[in-house]
């Protein structure tokens, strides 16, 4: 029966609690399940991005534009404002309105545990040279992993289609599992699937406001992105691809 593993791994991760019973109050909350934890490299170069950031404009005229963009124009790039702008409101950090120590972000997360990272492969941008990327959220920053063309070579391998190959940036959406199952256990896994959702979305509706071809796709090995990115032996998956080009 197709799907039989998927279906059974589904029921472990149900949320079975006792009706009536009621949350733990906050207060006697384990430290891990409050700390808010992001990624960075500290030894690596940074780009910091601009804080030129571009209008939307309206939400309604976002949604009616937004489609699954599969043909790029290997010519255009993206420029670095455009670029900026798409991370910082799908991904950035975003005045939460209490103390200055409560870190929120454009997008839901169970517990405010936010166990995605974002590394990008950057191919047309202007200014930014080719290569691989992580977005520091804390410091609003691209940290270079290599523009050793060799890795990019690699990892472009690792998609599934030849369109994809052309797009001017590549968003890889990976999950760090401890964030999440610390202290939701099995059902973590389902949260860390549906925030990696919400958070393409976001990218989709931003790059759609901007006039920039999106989308989000599946599309490629875990194995050898997870090499690539080199977060294959650390506590880190790949999760979703987001294709952006003009």
């Amino acid at each position: 029966m197709p799907g039989i593993f998927s279906k059974k791994f589904h029921r472990q991760t149900d949320f079975n609690f006792t009706p009536g019973l009621p949350p733990l109050n906050p207060q006697y909350w384990p430290k891990e399940w409050s700390e808010i934890h992001h990624k960075e490299y500290p030894r690596f170069p940074k780009k910091e991005l601009s804080g030129n950031l571009l209008d939307l404009g309206s939400l309604k005229s976002s949604l009616k534009n937004r489609h699954s963009q599969r043909k790029f124009d290997w010519t255009k790039e993206i420029s670095f404002d455009e670029l900026s702008t798409i991370l910082h409101y799908s991904a950035g950090l975003k005045p939460s309105g209490e103390k200055d120590e409560v870190i929120r972000r454009f997008y839901p997360s169970g517990g405010a545990r936010y166990p995605l990272e974002i590394y990008l492969a950057i191919q047309k941008v202007e200014g930014v040279d080719p290569g691989i990327y992580h977005f520091n959220i804390k410091n609003n920053s691209l940290e270079t992993l290599t523009t050793d063309p060799e890795y990019m070579e690699n990892l472009l391998e690792g998609l599934l289609y030849s369109w994809s190959r052309q797009a001017a940036v590549l968003v890889f959406t990976t999950a760090v599992w401890n964030r999440i199952l610390v202290k939701y256990k099995n059902r973590g896994y389902r949260i860390a699937l549906l925030e990696a959702g919400h958070l393409g979305h976001n990218l989709a509706l931003n790059a759609s406001a901007l006039g920039i071809g999106c989308c989000n796709i599946l599309g490629f090995n875990n194995q050898i992105i997870n090499e690539v990115l080199d977060i294959e032996d650390e506590d880190e998956d790949s999760l979703y691809l987001t294709i952006l080009g003009k």
